[in-house]
């Protein structure tokens, strides 16, 4: 098991419930992206048995034209695609790789479906209360996701 600076296991110190901080998208251009606006909303959690649960959505997303859940099929096209645009949810297995710094995660299931069944890196730093994790893009430039750990 993948030890950290304070002596315990990594998948340890990973362990528990995060909150978004930040989330931001640098492209190969250098072009910044806000795929969730200017202040996203988000929660990860992991434990140490090595599964996970991201989400991240807009923060100033609009209610639905709708009066409750059960008319969810009703939703206009319109509305659908701010939604689908607006927030990524995905979980999985995840194995530390320490010495590279990287969490190898396995996508079980995504709201981005061609996630879905894959496996994926996302290179990490973590301090007690503060986790980065960055995904490099395969045409260049990342995107960086800032954690901060959660009150208990």
């Amino acid at each position: 098991m993948a030890q950290g600076a304070a002596g315990r296991p990594l998948n340890e110190q990973l362990a528990g419930a995060w909150t978004l901080v930040s989330w931001e998208q640098t492209n190969g251009d250098e072009t910044k992206l806000e795929q969730f606006g200017e202040n996203p909303q988000g929660l990860a959690f992991f434990d140490t048995a090595g599964h996970y649960m991201i989400s991240v959505m807009r923060s100033d997303r609009v209610n639905y034209q709708i009066e409750n859940f059960g008319q969810i099929a009703q939703i206009s096209a319109e509305e659908a695609k701010k939604t689908a645009l607006g927030t990524i949810t995905y979980f999985g297995t995840y194995v530390i790789d320490g010495p590279r710094r990287v969490l190898a995660i396995h996508v079980e299931a995504s709201s981005f479906p061609n996630w879905n069944g894959t496996d994926q890196e996302r290179f990490f730093e973590l301090s007690q209360d503060r986790l980065t994790l960055t995904v490099r893009l395969p045409r260049g430039g990342q995107v960086d996701v800032l954690w901060q750990r959660a009150n208990a």
